[in-house]
């Protein structure tokens, strides 16, 4: 048997994995419920369907040819950038909220969390920042 999509292989065995130990910790802790047989069973089917797509040649070129397709990669590309601006708008009003409520009501614990999501947005700006300077120079 050999692999043809390691990405997809390693994809599989993470998630098969991640549904045998919850279902080996629904067991052990005796606690069942809906919710959590639904997962594993979804997690157990992603999983196997993942390894059989990257056993399989032809299944494994179609993806490949799926994930070098220039429309995928233009949309890919489009949504990341679209997804980080998103995440850096809202980590910026959750910041001021979280100052002008700590100030505001006097608790402290308020005022460190927006400090700590200032420090998260700046990390991201300077980062944004060396990946267009990184590429700028490059192409």
């Amino acid at each position: 048997m050999r692999i043809y999509n390691k990405k997809n292989f390693a994809f599989g065995v993470l998630i098969a994995l991640l549904g045998i130990c919850n279902l080996a910790l629904d067991f052990v802790t005796g606690e069942w419920s809906l919710y959590g047989g639904v997962l594993v069973l979804l997690l157990l089917f992603f999983g196997v369907g993942a390894l059989y797509r990257s056993l399989s040649l032809q299944l494994s070129r179609e993806d490949k040819l799926e994930e070098r397709d220039e429309r995928n990669r233009l949309v890919t590309l489009r949504s990341r950038s679209l997804s980080f601006q998103l995440t850096q708008g809202l980590v910026f009003l959750l910041m001021i909220g979280a100052l002008v409520a700590g100030k505001l009501s006097d608790y402290q614990g308020l005022l460190h969390m927006g400090v700590g999501m200032a420090f998260a947005l700046s990390i991201s700006m300077f980062v944004e920042l060396f990946a267009y300077f990184h590429y700028e120079k490059r192409l």
